[in-house]
């Protein structure tokens, strides 16, 4: 099997930022007396902010309009308090895949616009295809936001290679056929089990994605 692309996670991956969406969350659902805890947040990763807050708001007894209220205070919250990170050693990672002449996407739960935001300002023509939660009728744990940034990329779903931090996101590439990578950023390595590899880096990432690129190349010449 030859690998010809990489599809990124954007939030716990390409950046260091689900910490900071955590303590929005947390801070908009206290206002309504609500005490949302890491780990049922981390576990909800990748659905989008719609169906995070209508989810969250369902299990602690929140009508419409309440959910409503600490969907857009948490915007606020995070919009206030936001700082981008980076985990240590991703962005030599990628300048070396860049390099390499790896193709490379970004498919997230993430809005298109506060997405567009940062890769315009942090990464130059690093990525071919950003494949949002406003792109697809179904985001994560479907597999329809990997399938179109396969498409984007003009690649077959085996072709690709998903970088995911969260279990909703491995299911969903999983489902489309594609080979994930887990790293364990915010949450441990049990959660991630539905993945192909788990690591707890991205250097231990960078040798097993030139492995899967390189040594399936080989063998296939």
């Amino acid at each position: 099997m030859a690998y010809k692309g990489i599809l990124f996670d954007f939030d716990g991956v390409v950046v260091k930022s689900m910490e900071q969406h955590f303590d929005a969350w947390q801070k908009a659902f206290a206002e309504k007396g609500v005490h949302i805890t890491a780990d049922e947040f981390f576990i909800m990763e990748g659905q989008g902010i719609d169906t995070i807050s209508r989810k969250i708001g369902a299990a602690h007894g929140l009508n419409a309009a309440e959910v409503a209220k600490v969907k857009t205070r948490k915007v606020s919250h995070y919009n206030q308090y936001m700082t981008i990170e980076f985990y240590e050693y991703f962005l030599p990672m990628l300048k070396s895949l860049h390099q390499k002449g790896i193709n490379k996407g970004i498919v997230t739960g993430g809005t298109r616009d506060r997405v567009l935001q940062i890769v315009d300002k942090y990464f130059n023509d690093e990525f071919f295809c950003i494949v949002t939660v406003d792109d697809v009728p179904r985001g994560k744990p479907y597999p329809d936001p990997f399938l179109k940034g396969a498409e984007l990329l003009g690649l077959e779903p085996h072709e690709c290679i998903v970088i995911e931090n969260a279990p909703l996101g491995i299911r969903a590439a999983k489902e489309a056929g594609m080979t994930v990578i887990a790293i364990t950023t915010t949450l441990p390595a049990r959660f991630l089990e539905q993945a192909d590899y788990i690591y707890p880096d991205f250097r231990e990432i960078e040798q097993q994605l030139n492995t899967l690129l390189f040594h399936s190349e080989a063998n296939t010449l």
